[in-house]
C-alpha cells in the first residue's frame, strides 16, 4: 500500500533528519543515539522543522501545518499502531470506494482533523503529528456506509465491528494528555460527512439525497471557512 510505505519512508526520514540536527551543532552521532531516536522517535525541534501541527505557526501563514502532520509520527510504537491500523481498515475503504475516493478521505479526513485541534485545542506549547484524524475518518466513512446498508448482513456486522473501534478508542484516549483527541473526533465526523457527498448505492433508502449532500459539504467546508475568515482571506 502507496500511503504505507510512504508513511513509513518519511518517519525513517524524520530519524536521519534529527541526526543531521545533531551534527550541524558538532555534536557527534552514533549508531545508538540513531537506534534510541528509532524507537523513542524525533526530537520536538525536527517534528517543528518538518511540518509538524503548531497553532502558533498555522496562524502565521504556514497553512501546510494542516496537512504535513499526517505523515509524521512522534515514536516507533506511535506509527506501528497507525499503520497497523491503515493495513486493516484501509482494504475495507478502498475495495468500498475505490483508490481513488479511498485517498481522498484518507487526506480530507486528515486535514478536517487537524483543523479541529487547532480551533478546539490550540495549545501553542504542542505539537501534533500522526495519522489518527485519518485512519478516524477511515472509521466513519465505513460506519455510514454500514448504516446505509444495514439491512444487509455484511454491512450490519461492518457496521457494528467498525463503531465499536471508535467508541473504544474515543472513550478509551478521553483522559490521555498525549492523543490528539480533536484530530479523532474530527476525522470520524468529515469521513461520516464525505461518505454521504460520495453518493455511494444504499439498500435501505437508495440513493443518498442531493440536499443531504450538499449539507454534508457545507459541513466539511465550516473549518476551512472559519479560518480563512479569520485570517481575513475572504
Amino acid at each position: 500500500m502507496t500511503l504505507f510505505v510512504l508513511t513509513v519512508a518519511i518517519y525513517l526520514l524524520q530519524i536521519l533528519f534529527d541526526g543531521y540536527l545533531i551534527l550541524s551543532s558538532e555534536q557527534p552521532v552514533g549508531i545508538f543515539y540513531l537506534v534510541s531516536r528509532f524507537i523513542n522517535g524525533p526530537s520536538i525541534q525536527s517534528l517543528v522543522l518538518l511540518g509538524g501541527g503548531v497553532d502558533s505557526l498555522f496562524l502565521s501563514g504556514e497553512w501546510y501545518r494542516a496537512f504535513t502532520p499526517i505523515f509524521l509520527h512522534a515514536s516507533l510504537m506511535h506509527i506501528f499502531s497507525n499503520m497497523l491500523t491503515l493495513v486493516i481498515v484501509g482494504p475495507f475503504v478502498e475495495k468500498l470506494f475505490g483508490k481513488g475516493k479511498f485517498l481522498l478521505v484518507y487526506l480530507i479526513t486528515g486535514v478536517w482533523g487537524n483543523l479541529l485541534t487547532f480551533i478546539f485545542d490550540p495549545n501553542p506549547n504542542v505539537v501534533s503529528v500522526g495519522a489518527s484524524g485519518a485512519l478516524f475518518g477511515l472509521f466513519g466513512v465505513m460506519i455510514v456506509s454500514g448504516w446505509y446498508n444495514r439491512n444487509n448482513f455484511v454491512f450490519r456486522r461492518q457496521l457494528i465491528i467498525f463503531a465499536s473501534l471508535a467508541a473504544f478508542n474515543l472513550i478509551g484516549n478521553l483522559n490521555d494528555p498525549s492523543v490528539d483527541i480533536w484530530a479523532h473526533i474530527g476525522g470520524l465526523i468529515s469521513g461520516s460527512l464525505l461518505a454521504i457527498v460520495f453518493d455511494f448505492p444504499t439498500s435501505v433508502y437508495g440513493r443518498i439525497k442531493q440536499p443531504a449532500r450538499i449539507l454534508a459539504v457545507i459541513l466539511l467546508l465550516l473549518p476551512v471557512a472559519y479560518f480563512a475568515w479569520r485570517m481575513r482571506i475572504l
